[in-house]
């Protein structure tokens, strides 16, 4: 029989960088929660997404709509940034 190596980690609860999905969208999660930024095909403006919710309005560039997500996660759960 061979050896099976089990890992304990619960890896859907590490926070991660922002990085691209098989869609195109750029995500990422913090404590378990994840956020997302798209593109409008129509518009070409940029969406966010903060644990399901949409952001208000739309966003000319990618880097202000992954600034609004990051804003929506620390009004909803308070801020990420513990010293």
């Amino acid at each position: 029989m061979k050896n099976k190596i089990l890992f304990d980690t619960d890896y859907s609860d590490q926070d991660t960088d922002w990085a691209t999905s098989a869609k195109g969208n750029e995500w990422r999660r913090i404590e378990g929660k994840v956020l997302v930024v798209g593109r409008n095909k129509t518009t070409g403006k940029y969406w966010a997404m903060c644990d399901g919710d949409f952001a208000e309005g739309s966003f000319t560039s990618m880097d202000a709509a992954m600034e609004a997500a990051e804003s929506m996660f620390d009004a909803k759960f308070g801020s990420r940034w513990v010293l």
